[in-house]
């Protein structure tokens, strides 16, 4: 559940270790994305409220995606507003938070490379676990819909 999102390119500049290019690239785009949601923490949902928006799911089966909302919920985390936040969406709080252990978790990987594999190990088992909890959620919600 890592997000990577520099291109593989620009990435081969700073290291020619493919694991390493992948622990930098994983830390430079949670750097990245947290940076966008800070700066433009006042204007971004003006922004994002001008795209239209449809969700499948919603329109099928009559209730939210298992995402539905994360996205409003970390621009309010972004202004501090965590009561919010778990308004939009409750699992996007655990998805914040691991999108920000994963940047000392990265530097611990970097700086400690014989550690790497434990590192990616309780990234997976982490990112793994955010997954049920967000599949848990939506059929909690699916189920006591009104």
């Amino acid at each position: 559940m890592e997000i990577s999102i520099i291109p593989r390119w620009f990435i081969k500049y700073l290291s020619n270790d493919f694991f390493r290019q992948r622990d930098i690239n994983i830390l430079i785009s949670n750097l990245f994305i947290i940076s966008v949601f800070i700066l433009f923490k006042n204007t971004l949902m003006d922004f994002l409220n001008l795209i239209p928006h449809f969700c499948l799911i919603d329109k099928l089966f009559g209730v939210e995606c298992p995402v539905c909302g994360t996205l409003r919920a970390f621009c309010e985390l972004s202004k501090g507003n965590i009561n919010k936040a778990y308004n939009f969406n409750i699992t996007s709080l655990f998805v914040a938070s691991f999108f920000i252990f994963q940047i000392p978790l990265r530097l611990f990987s970097l700086i400690k490379e014989h550690t790497r594999d434990r590192v990616n190990l309780l990234s997976k088992y982490l990112g793994n676990i955010i997954l049920i909890i967000i599949f848990m959620n939506w059929v909690i919600k699916f189920f006591t819909k009104n």
